[in-house]
């Protein structure tokens, strides 16, 4: 939808522009695209380029990096429904506000870049997608089964003590599931673990974060060039250097603060979740959450990973949360009380 929201109004822009220029020159302009020293000519479009830095951008971008975490907190308080909070975010917040700004960007002749960007992505995730996509698995399996084993561990069935985790199903029933059969469950479920990651790497990962750094003059094509650079030893040892040396790493306030508005949004889910320890561990899984979104954007500027690597393990983190919320998974349940 973007890239068609782009490439129609990049399009109309093209030959509103050439048009005009065709008539300023009159008959002396050459038809052929190529001037009389026989070098390709730029359209006015093309040469626009990307937005310069700007501060009222990068303030409106903060904005719809923080509405996410708005619309759980408005809506999901207010009407008391996981699934409408999350709904209206991903078609909302992270769909309908991003076609907004694209379309202010291609109204003020800086759409072509955000469509060249995109169609150069699109190329690029393409290249060695089946690597990548195992090497997201080999990521996200192991993080699946952490993920099981530490709730299966610390739930208070498993584990008395002051901090252990109580049962996510109350609250869930409270705040929307409990009407809903065990087919829509399942139908949820599939929706958050596929749907959500893909929205989530798009809106957080390649949108947030591409608009921002150019907003605070952040160049992209430099730090792409210096990744690549760096890529001489395999893909995982690559992977061990980069996220060793993200800490603090290159453009901390665009990197971190982009992870940091993805793990805020999350603070309200948590403290859904964990009812009585929630102070607790919205705290610890806010850290972790700004880490993991750290890490994410490394997987997603490798090449050898990609967007494709960091949406599969999104995805396997999804698939846990998924399995643990909404079907109740615990040892004990399954063996028959005589």
């Amino acid at each position: 939808g973007f890239l068609a929201l782009g490439a129609v109004a990049t399009h109309s822009q093209r030959r509103a522009l050439e048009q005009r220029a065709a008539a300023e020159s009159g008959a002396h302009a050459p038809e052929s695209p190529e001037d009389a020293g026989g070098h390709v000519r730029m359209s006015e479009a093309e040469a626009c380029g990307p937005h310069p830095p700007s501060k009222l951008r990068a303030f409106a971008l903060v904005c719809i990096g923080l509405s996410p975490l708005i619309t759980c907190v408005g809506v999901g308080e207010n009407m008391q429904s996981v699934l409408v909070a999350m709904v209206l975010m991903h078609w909302g917040a992270m769909l309908i506000l991003p076609a907004a700004f694209y379309a202010a960007a291609s109204f003020s002749g800086h759409g072509y870049a955000s469509y060249r960007f995109y169609i150069e992505l699109f190329r690029e995730q393409q290249m060695n997608s089946e690597a990548k996509t195992l090497r997201g698995c080999a990521l996200g399996v192991p993080v699946l089964i952490l993920l099981l084993v530490g709730y299966l561990s610390f739930r208070c069935k498993t584990l008395s003590w002051p901090f252990c985790i109580k049962d996510f199903i109350p609250p869930l029933e409270q705040y929307g599931f409990e009407a809903h059969s065990m087919s829509f469950r399942l139908i949820a479920a599939g929706y958050f673990t596929f749907w959500n990651p893909a929205i989530e790497e798009f809106f957080w990962r390649v949108f947030l974060h591409r608009e921002l750094g150019l907003a605070l003059g952040f160049n992209p094509k430099e730090e792409k060039h210096l990744l690549r650079g760096d890529a001489d030893g395999g893909p995982w040892r690559d992977l061990l250097h980069e996220t060793a040396t993200a800490f603090p790493g290159r453009a901390i306030a665009l990197r971190w603060g982009v992870s940091a508005m993805y793990a805020a949004y999350h603070t309200w889910p948590m403290k859904l979740l964990f009812q009585r320890t929630w102070w607790l561990y919205t705290v610890l899984g806010f850290c972790c959450l700004v880490c993991l979104g750290r890490f994410f954007l490394i997987l997603r500027e490798m090449p050898h990973f990609g967007l494709i690597a960091a949406y599969i393990l999104h995805a396997w983190v999804d698939a846990a949360f998924a399995l643990l919320c909404l079907f109740h998974v615990h040892p004990y349940d399954m063996i028959a009380e005589p």
